[in-house]
């Protein structure tokens, strides 16, 4: 891989001071008001100095972002083949005046086609790169060294998670029999691999380590397995009733969530897959945990709140389009229907605050805070943080130019500007 140099981040001007013109002929009251405005100037405070950045990006560029480094995938300037490039940018981290204009401190070619959707910062240096390509349904992950772009190794499948030393990938392609496999980080060297027809898979984590491996395949079955050997430790066959249905399997604390038809969730230990209880749920896409109870999301909207223990329905409403943050007692919502926010008691149902029309910024994993911007006139984004303690949102920044298209992680947000390319802001301590 070539290295292309674009130089270093450089410390950007302040301002040019403000020029006055000075006129005569006025009128006393005149003189005063001009005096009064010009001791106003003269004792304000100086710009105040912030982490900021900018990154130049043509339309149809995604970024990233990594505790590390800014990522964008960006088509080639001057190609109209569909050619695209991985630019890899230093985090700011230095407080400026003028937002500082990040410089890439390396690219490499993407192929035309590949649509990228995960980019992940991990030990030693690394960086992996998750991408798939519609056409051929095919996917793979590729690890780059962060520090230069080059390639360590390249693998089929998308990287489902990864521990300090592996990475569990799974390969979507309706064309050829499908893989789960566990490889070593750093070599890319195959632990285990199991054949794969899986409708979903998750997995469950004890102290930020993954202990199993949740798979509901096309057959209707509920594997656990090991991930430290690839063993099937449980397996709960298909109803008889039902072999073949439409199922997926989700992991909330110790339990199994088992979808089948969107119309039945039923409740199984991971630990052996015993059933604890079944309800007929109409439309249902997704289970969550919401605080002590579980939610269960609606195909189109809504919400239906069970009880974790015996699975009875506590509540229902229509009118909740999706779940942006759940507490102990409260959630943060998204009506249906509207941008309007609300924070609802996970109990009842009943509404604790009304917070306006919020649009939520984009998090690709779980925060303790959820980010929503409105529009600020002409000027850019009012940035607020919401939580589910039922407080109004609190606002916490201005983000000058800034247009939409937000996304947040590891205290940095990211927005569109209003001239093109993207505006960089770490959050406020």
């Amino acid at each position: 891989m070539t290295l292309i140099d674009l130089g270093e981040l450089t410390e950007p001007a302040d301002p040019a001071p403000t020029r006055r013109r000075r006129t005569g002929g006025r009128r006393l009251g005149a003189a005063v008001v001009a005096l009064v405005a010009l001791l106003t100037l003269a004792g304000a405070a100086p710009p105040a100095r912030r982490i900021h950045a900018t990154v130049a990006a043509a339309l149809g560029t995604d970024l990233f972002l990594t505790d590390d480094q800014i990522f964008a995938v960006s088509p080639m300037p001057q190609v109209t083949d569909g050619s695209q490039e991985l630019l890899a940018y230093p985090r700011p981290v230095r407080a400026t005046v003028r937002p500082q204009r990040l410089a890439p401190l390396w690219r490499v070619p993407v192929q035309p086609a590949n649509r990228i959707y995960r980019v992940q910062s991990v030990d030693d240096g690394g960086v992996l790169v998750s991408m798939g390509r519609e056409s051929t349904r095919t996917s793979e992950t590729v690890r780059l060294d962060a520090r230069t772009g080059q390639e360590r190794w390249r693998q089929p499948g998308i990287a489902i998670f990864d521990m300090p030393d592996r990475a569990l990938l799974r390969t979507f392609n309706d064309g050829v029999s499908n893989s789960l496999r566990m490889i070593e980080l750093a070599t890319a060297r195959e632990l285990w691999s199991m054949p794969l027809s899986a409708a979903s898979v998750d997995y469950r984590q004890h102290d930020g380590v993954v202990d199993a491996v949740v798979v509901a395949t096309v057959d209707g079955e509920v594997e656990v397995v090991d991930p430290e050997t690839g063993t099937i430790r449980h397996r709960l066959p298909a109803p008889d009733d039902d072999p073949a249905g439409y199922q997926q399997a989700a992991v909330v604390g110790d339990l199994v969530l088992v979808i089948r038809n969107s119309n039945t969730i039923a409740a199984h230990t991971v630990d052996g897959l015993i059933r604890r209880w079944q309800v007929s749920v109409p439309t249902a896409t997704y289970v969550t945990p919401c605080g002590r109870l579980l939610c269960a999301g609606m195909a189109g909207g809504g919400l239906t709140v069970l009880d974790p223990g015996t699975g009875a329905v506590r509540w229902s409403s229509g009118d909740v389009l999706d779940l942006m943050l759940v507490g102990e007692r409260n959630t943060v919502a998204l009506v249906r229907g509207t941008n309007e926010v609300v924070t609802l008691d996970v109990e009842t149902g009943a509404i604790v605050t009304e917070h306006g029309t919020w649009e939520p910024i984009i998090r690709y994993e779980y925060a303790p805070q959820l980010l929503g911007v409105r529009p600020l006139s002409d000027e850019g984004l009012v940035l607020a943080r919401l939580d589910p303690s039922g407080r109004p949102a609190r606002r916490i920044d201005v983000l000058p130019r800034a247009g939409g298209s937000c996304q947040g992680r590891y205290d940095l947000v990211a927005c569109r500007l209003f001239d093109g390319g993207y505006g960089i802001w770490q959050l406020p301590g």
